[in-house]
């Protein structure tokens, strides 16, 4: 009965897509906000939950954490959290906060460094991008106009963001993960401009179909998520979504909160989906 209605949800939502075509976002009207950008937040995701975050990851599990660098020593230096659980399972890669504004997609990185796991290992770059995150006003670039989303494979002798993205993409191809998660948030709908918030972007679904229906139909139905989410295919050429997906044929999915919804439930929607895809590979219960 379960997958009936994901074959059916499926055909509602594809006939849309497949009459503007696979290669064209759908657009959405205006929405009638002015949540463009976050009001200040006293929040410190290193050390308190909000009480909003309901039963995600209550499972203790005993893990080795470990971290190495990217690019070290270097002005772009960064590093990768590593979860290691005692039993044996597949690895999974997520990267958080590309676009260094979008604080409840690297809040939500930088707790599931605290999580357990039961089986396999955990990758976890947040903030992917602590240069705009640490700006003023935050940005959504590394420096200037340079936007790591857009740089993907990348270049280890291009500019900043150039750099950056070949490095990610070069340790995603070397940890060879089953699955990536890229984590982020839109912010209010502009004309000419497409409205991605609420959603969960995929260019292939090669060997995720079953998953990705079921996780969308948890959506919809309202037992998982604040608020149904959408689809869109594919990610944006120059993503991690697209190049990963395309270059070293690894499913990936972008999760996009809405920054005109409360910070915490921003968070529980990103670790909420998280959670739904640890689980159906085994890695929690």
């Amino acid at each position: 009965m379960k997958r009936l209605l994901c074959l059916i949800m499926l055909v509602a939502l594809l006939l849309p897509a497949l009459a503007l075509g696979e290669s064209q976002m759908a657009r959405r009207p205006d929405i009638d906000t002015e949540a463009e950008l976050d009001p200040p937040y006293d929040f410190d995701p290193e050390t308190m939950l909000p009480r909003e975050f309901g039963p995600y990851f209550e499972q203790e599990y005993p893990v080795s954490v470990d971290t190495y660098p990217l690019l070290p020593g270097t002005e772009w230096e960064n590093t990768v959290t590593v979860l290691k659980a005692e039993q044996e399972g597949p690895v999974i890669y997520v990267v958080a906060g590309v676009h260094g504004g979008e604080i409840a997609a690297w809040s939500a990185g930088n707790l599931l460094k605290k999580i357990g796991i039961k089986a396999g290992t955990l990758y976890i770059l947040s903030p992917a991008n602590p240069w705009g995150a640490a700006a003023e006003p935050r940005s959504r670039y590394v420096r200037g106009e340079e936007d790591l989303n857009r740089s993907f494979p990348g270049d280890p002798e291009g500019n900043a963001a150039q750099q950056i993205a070949h490095a990610i993409f070069t340790d995603m191809r070397d940890k060879n993960p089953v699955f990536v998660f890229d984590l982020h948030e839109a912010a209010t709908n502009k004309e000419g401009r497409d409205f991605l918030g609420r959603s969960l972007i995929y260019t292939t679904l090669d060997g995720i179909e079953d998953m990705y229906l079921d996780l969308l139909l948890e959506t919809q139905l309202g037992t998982l998520t604040s608020m149904p989410f959408d689809f869109f295919s594919p990610g944006p050429i120059g993503s991690i979504n697209n190049t990963v997906a395309n270059d070293l044929k690894i499913p990936v999915i972008t999760v996009e909160t809405y920054r005109a919804d409360p910070m915490e439930v921003r968070i529980a929607d990103q670790l909420a989906v998280v959670q739904f895809v640890l689980r159906d590979y085994g890695m929690v219960e």
